[in-house]
């Protein structure tokens, strides 16, 4: 999964530019694109203007290589409308009941974010169990600031069917081995050039050293400004990104 890039103007969207974006992305064989994540501020969007980027995204790909992170109920609804499956952020989810209603109330089909920069409950192993046995263990997560450990002990916990997404890319291997569907490689969301191939250790090498860039920077903001740059770059240069051909 990689984050996908919005451009913006003066504050509003630049829609030619996130179009030309998302075809580059379409050629790309990522298996999902992250539509208006915490990595592009999507909070910062409104409602409207999250569901544009839906509509956007779906003239380029089919729904099944999208997912859209939702900042509250009514993005839930508009993903749902557009078939696409929605990733709802555990923002504000107090406690361990909270966390089990929060669950009760999505689609059967949905995604959650969970990260502790959110405050409150996040999706481990103990909440995960409990939501199984209760029968409203989301389909599938996006899990950051998890150890690998803690991985294995998630996937114990979910059973096989749920979708694992690590919230890292820096560890893949490790990630995959301890039970990991698939990794969220954020690093990749400039689509830089050359592509990897999709191998591990080709991935691994690829973003090791734009995670070491991001790292470094102090704030969320600086880091989305230098994703943003990159792609720009890449979108603007006289010999356009190349791939060698679509998902596989």
């Amino acid at each position: 999964m990689v984050p996908a890039l919005a451009f913006t103007v003066d504050g509003r969207l630049d829609l030619p530019t996130t179009r030309r974006y998302a075809e580059h992305a379409a050629r790309t064989w990522i298996d999902v694109f992250l539509l208006s994540g915490s990595t592009t501020r999507g909070d910062l969007l409104t409602v409207a203007d999250r569901a544009t980027l839906i509509d956007l995204w779906l003239e380029v790909l089919p729904a099944g290589r999208l997912m859209a992170c939702c900042w509250e109920p009514s993005d839930v609804t508009e993903a749902g409308a557009r078939g696409v499956p929605a990733m709802a952020v555990m923002d504000h989810v107090s406690g361990r009941a909270q966390a089990l209603d929060f669950f009760a109330g999505l689609p059967r089909n949905a995604f959650v974010y969970s990260h502790p920069m959110f405050g409150g409950a996040v999706l481990d192993a103990d909440l995960a169990e409990t939501a199984h046995t209760r029968g409203v263990l989301p389909a599938g997560g996006k899990i950051a600031k998890i150890p690998v450990g803690d991985v294995s002990q998630l996937r114990k916990a979910t059973g096989p069917r749920f979708r694992l997404w690590d919230g890292s890319s820096r560890h893949i291997e490790a990630s995959i081995r301890a039970g990991a569907s698939g990794v969220v490689a954020t690093p990749l969301s400039p689509l830089p050039t050359p592509f990897p191939d999709r191998h591990p250790t080709l991935v691994q090498r690829a973003v090791t050293g734009i995670q070491a860039e991001l790292d470094a920077l102090p704030t969320r903001a600086t880091r989305t400004a230098l994703l943003t740059a990159r792609a720009r770059e890449q979108l603007t240069s006289p010999t356009p990104p190349s791939f060698d051909g679509g998902p596989r």
